[in-house]
């Protein structure tokens, strides 16, 4: 019993053991595969600084820099329309032409009525003349009231003579309504009267003429900016700006602008002031209306860190990039962003020049991991130094080398052919072994 119960306890012993050596077999091979697998590749690319310039964008609207709703000021038949809508017009052409003999015949009798003041004023201006002259003289046959009824009749006459002339006046003006003018150069719109119809002061607006060369563009700034640049201005600190705009299709114009005027005045109901900028518009591709983004670029550009916006993530804590160390391991970077730069994002803070970020690959690897890491571009790679052999390698090496003199002549150059590939083969594996050997150093 007692050799029973002794093998019984050796057994079980045995049982115990064989778990945890299996265990710390499979820990060993584990930790074994973990160290052969390969590296994370991740692209990277070094940080440099560009001369970049500072933008701040606002929204804006386009305006005409001059606007004319043409109306008619007298009532009448609409006779021509000469001009074609849609076109540009000249200052002073024909816009509209309406039946202009009603105010011919307006003209013909008032300047027959000012011929009759005028016949009238000079018959009592001729008797005021014989009762001055009497009365002059002292004559009995012409007493004081007489004389001053002279008189009177003699400015009646006269200011009918004025009262004349001005229905004269009027009729003219009448008769050049007739002919409706555009008083500015612009490009016309579309006509809402037709030749034939009766116009007049009740049609309403006829025709808009817009001048669009330069075109002006209208937005608005806080009251806060508004200030802040104002007492940057009398420092003498305040930062030039370039304007210009994006269109709706996300392109630039092509042309800069200049700040026409800042108003004089705080909107109370959202507190912001208004700046009108004038665009030069030759081509006249913009036309009014048309939201754009007002962007202010400073004049003198600096450099910044500029980064691709694919490298830049953002969590709890904010926008942060992974940047790879010395030692080829992952490292979390938080980051303060600027403005955005097409593809770009400028980085004001967190980042120096010299510094490697991933851009690509940045889902297959966390903070502390160690990466493989390929360039975006053969000339972003960083120089390798080749390692030098100490001498001990070198003696090594000659010892091992082929005797050139003890070989024919005439087969030197097959051997040294074949012994190529065979360097190449053995060196193979030692590049695998140590990591830390460059292959072209070995070439």
């Amino acid at each position: 019993m007692n050799c029973i119960s002794l093998v019984g306890r050796k057994l079980s012993g045995i049982v115990l053991v064989v778990p945890l050596l299996l265990s710390a077999c499979s820990d060993t091979g584990d930790k074994k595969s973990a160290e052969d697998a390969p590296l994370p590749s991740v692209v990277v690319e070094a940080v440099t600084d560009k001369s970049v310039a500072a933008q701040v964008d606002y929204v804006g609207r386009t305006l005409a820099s001059q606007r004319v709703d043409i109306r008619a000021r007298v009532s009448g038949t609409l006779l021509k329309r000469p001009f074609e809508e849609g076109t540009e017009v000249e200052a002073g052409a024909v816009m509209f032409d309406i039946d202009p003999a009603e105010f011919n015949a307006d003209l013909l009798s008032a300047t027959a009525n000012l011929a009759k003041a005028e016949a009238s004023y000079a018959e009592h201006k001729r008797n005021l003349e014989r009762y001055t002259t009497l009365v002059e003289k002292n004559s009995p046959a012409v007493s004081e009231s007489q004389y001053d009824i002279a008189k009177s009749k003699a400015d009646q006459a006269k200011a009918e003579v004025s009262a004349a002339q001005a229905q004269v006046d009027q009729a003219k003006l009448d008769l050049s309504y007739a002919t409706i003018i555009s008083p500015i150069k612009g490009r016309s719109g579309i006509a809402t009267a037709d030749v034939g119809n009766l116009i007049g002061p009740d049609s309403g607006v006829l025709v808009t003429v817009l001048n669009i060369d330069p075109i002006d563009v209208r937005f608005s700034i806080g009251e806060r900016v508004y200030l802040n640049f104002m007492e940057a201005t009398k420092a003498g600190t305040a930062e030039t700006f370039t304007p210009q705009i994006k269109l709706a299709n996300n392109k630039l114009y092509e042309h800069a602008g200049k700040i026409d005027v800042v108003d004089n005045k705080v909107d109370p109901a959202t507190g912001t002031i208004n700046i009108r900028l004038a665009f030069p518009n030759p081509d006249r591709i913009l036309v009014p209306g048309l939201y754009v983004s007002v962007i202010l670029t400073n004049a003198k550009p600096q450099n910044r860190v500029v980064v691709p916006q694919a490298a830049v993530q953002e969590n709890q804590s904010g926008p942060f990039v992974l940047i790879v160390n010395a030692e080829s391991r992952v490292e979390a970077r938080p980051i303060k962003m600027g403005e955005r730069l097409n593809t770009g994002v400028v980085v004001l803070e967190g980042l120096v020049p010299g510094e490697t970020i991933i851009t690509e690959g940045i889902q297959k690897v966390r903070p502390g991991v160690e990466v493989h890491t390929t360039y975006n571009t053969v000339a972003e790679e960083p120089e390798v130094v080749r390692p030098q052999l100490d001498a001990a390698e070198a003696h090594d090496g000659a010892r091992d080398a082929p005797d050139a003199s003890k070989s024919d002549m005439k087969a030197a150059p097959k051997a040294e052919t074949e012994s190529e590939p065979k360097t190449e083969m053995k060196a193979e594996p030692d590049l695998k072994a140590d990591p830390k050997v460059d292959p072209k150093a070995e070439r």
